[in-house]
């Protein structure tokens, strides 16, 4: 009995070892990156790491960024990529090694994108694997209520969690006020991409959120980058996977564009680039594709699109639910048609050749899970 309880004295001893000079080293790492940011909110993150990444890049850090949205990459100072490879679930724990590598390449500062949803996780994060000098929110909009709690007040008080202590903020005027509660002593930095210089939002070779550019150049400018500077370095940034794109195609002598929206699967994201993207001439048509696991935010999409397009929907995914939520809420609409389990782009196709419009334009919301990657290169124009 004796033995048995010195062996188990043993490992814990072992453990304890290990994890106090894992936690020690990481320590270390920290302290050899003088710049660290982390990048949270509701829609965005992926996108605005890359433009922060960028603009510091160009004014002369060594940077590491890390994203985790549609894709998680690494994104070295020489602009390559790298996935990040997981044996399961995404572990914020991921950061540590993150960190490491960024070290290991002799970077000076790194832009992590928050991983984490759970409010705890969060503040996990922050206070003990990034400790960033300057915290970004994006926005603040009404996702993962589930877990983050009801209501834009609550889901203000859980992004919170990654606000750095005695550091900066950079978010929009927008989120300005949700924050001021629950922004305790950090300096807080607001903008609005409406009073950007329109010049800063030419000459980018994919579609871009004005807000998000406003963000990237306050925080490059925080940390010192000249803005004409960090926004030439932007221009050159890779778009993120979860980008927006539109995409021109002919099908059947038909001239067809594809909005492709799939990312912002919030309401009010995609109201806003519905509002920003859709012309008014033309034939519109929605593609809906929903989750089955997300029944909630399918309800709250197809209200909110059913209320703007009177036009005809194309569902994907959980088609039997959207589909009669879509009957009851557009009565006065064109047709519901629906995709296969795996669906094929060729049966996007044939539903544009049924059109007798000879301009089409198709919005794609909802998700991107659970759509072939064929299908997602054609949206996407790959």
């Amino acid at each position: 009995m004796n033995n048995e309880i010195y062996f188990y004295a043993i490992v814990l001893l072992v453990m304890y070892g290990y994890f106090y000079l894992e936690a020690s080293n990481h320590e270390k790492n920290l302290r050899k990156l003088p710049l660290r940011i982390h990048v949270n909110g509701t829609r965005g993150k992926s996108s605005v790491t890359r433009l922060i990444a960028a603009g510091l890049g160009a004014g002369g850090y060594k940077v590491v960024g890390k994203t985790t949205g549609t894709e998680a990459k690494m994104i070295f100072p020489d602009g390559s990529e790298q996935y990040i490879k997981r044996k399961g679930p995404a572990n914020i724990i991921e950061n540590i090694s993150v960190i490491k590598q960024a070290v290991a390449c002799g970077a000076n500062a790194i832009v992590v994108e928050c991983m984490a949803i759970n409010p705890e996780l969060q503040k996990f994060c922050e206070s003990r694997l990034i400790k960033s000098h300057i915290g970004v929110i994006t926005n603040i909009r009404a996702d993962h209520e589930d877990v983050m709690g009801d209501g834009l007040e609550k889901i203000a008080m859980a992004l919170s969690n990654t606000i750095p202590e005695n550091g900066k903020l950079v978010t929009t005027q927008e989120a300005r006020t949700l924050l001021e509660p629950v922004i305790g002593g950090t300096e807080m930095f607001a903008v609005a991409g409406e009073q950007l210089d329109a010049t800063y939002l030419q000459d980018f070779g994919y579609e871009i959120i004005p807000d998000n550019v406003a963000i990237a150049l306050r925080v490059c400018e925080l940390a010192g980058v000249d803005v004409v500077v960090a926004i030439d370095g932007m221009r050159k940034a890779t778009a993120d996977a979860g980008n927006l794109t539109i995409t021109e195609l002919m099908v059947s002598n038909k001239r067809v564009t594809i909005v492709n929206a799939l990312a912002a699967n919030d309401p009010e994201s995609t109201l806003w680039l519905w509002n920003h993207c859709m012309p008014l001439e033309g034939r519109a048509v929605v593609l809906l594709n929903c989750r089955s696991d997300r029944q909630y935010r399918t309800a709250q999409l197809c209200k909110m699109l059913s209320s703007v397009h009177k036009g005809s929907f194309v569902v994907a995914g959980d088609r039997d639910f959207a589909s009669s939520l879509l009957k009851k809420l557009c009565k006065e609409s064109g047709e519901i048609y629906c995709l296969s389990d795996k669906p094929k782009f060729s049966e996007l196709e044939s539903i544009i050749e049924k059109c007798s419009e000879d301009r089409i334009i198709i919005f794609a919301a909802g998700n991107m899970k659970g759509l072939p990657q064929e299908f997602m290169g054609n949206l996407s124009g790959g």
